[in-house]
Order: structure tokens, then sequence, then C-alpha cells
């Protein structure tokens, strides 16, 4: 049984839809959820840093801000619910990030984009990479625009 649920998300529409889908299941099943948001590295150091970009750190604090905006969003919905939660912003790629943490969840609940053809391959896929790659089961919650 699912008793811990991942239910990372970076505040697009997609992910919300994930989040909500994920709240619903651990309402559910009376499991618990941790929110992830990840904080993607900017470029390489040697391209993209304090160094060479001015406003670097203004833009890190940014991003960061944005995340924290999107976990507050999550948690609020979970606090709604009744399910109880935690939160994390972790630094790193987010495929990377997602497939660190699922080891400590039983189940992997994110949202998609559903990307195809050139925004696929330019854009990439962190669903599709976590799908592949993951050490437990995963949920992809689909989306798309009306």
């Amino acid at each position: 049984m699912y008793r811990s649920l991942l239910l990372p998300t970076d505040g697009s529409e997609a992910a919300e839809r994930g989040v909500e889908e994920g709240l619903r299941l651990a309402k559910a099943l009376g499991a618990r959820v941790a929110f992830l948001h990840a904080l993607e590295p900017l470029g390489p150091r040697l391209l993209l840093g304090p160094e060479t970009l001015p406003y670097y750190q203004a833009l890190l604090e940014d991003l960061r801000r944005e995340g924290l905006k999107a976990l507050d969003r999550a948690t609020q919905r979970a606090e709604a619910m009744g399910v109880p939660f935690e939160a994390h912003l972790l630094e790193g790629r987010a495929a990377e990030v997602i497939l660190a943490e699922s080891a400590k969840h039983d189940l992997v609940v994110l949202g998609s984009h559903g990307r195809t053809g050139a925004d696929l391959v330019l854009l990439g896929s962190v669903a599709l990479e976590v799908v592949r790659r993951a050490p437990k089961p995963v949920l992809v919650v689909p989306y798309r625009r009306a």
C-alpha cells in the first residue's frame, strides 16, 4: 500500500494538476505527502555565473522565491484537505533530485506537460526521465491546455 507519496512541483499548471491528483489519492489512502521543488542550475558556471552575469544572484533568488511560492500553494491545499505533508526545496537537476528523493517514498505522482516533437527534444521531459529511471512506481498525470 502507498503510505508516502512524493509530489514534485515546478509551479506550472501541469505540475499543479499532478499535485491535485496526488493529494486526492493521498486523502483516499490515508497517506502522507512530500512536496518537492528542484531549484535547477542556471547553466554551466563558466557561462552563467556571478562573474559573467551581473544579475546572476538576483535571478537565482527570484527562482528560489517562485519555488517557495509553488510549495506554499501545495501545502495550503494539503492543509485544506487534512493531508499530512512536508515540503522541500532542493538544488539540482529536477529529474535527478526527484529520483534521489523517490527512494524515500512509495509512489511518485507528477504532472506532465505532454510535450512532443521539437518541444520534447529542446526542453526535455522530466517526467519521461523519472518514469524510465525511478526505483519506485510513478503515476504520471497528463495535462493538456483546453
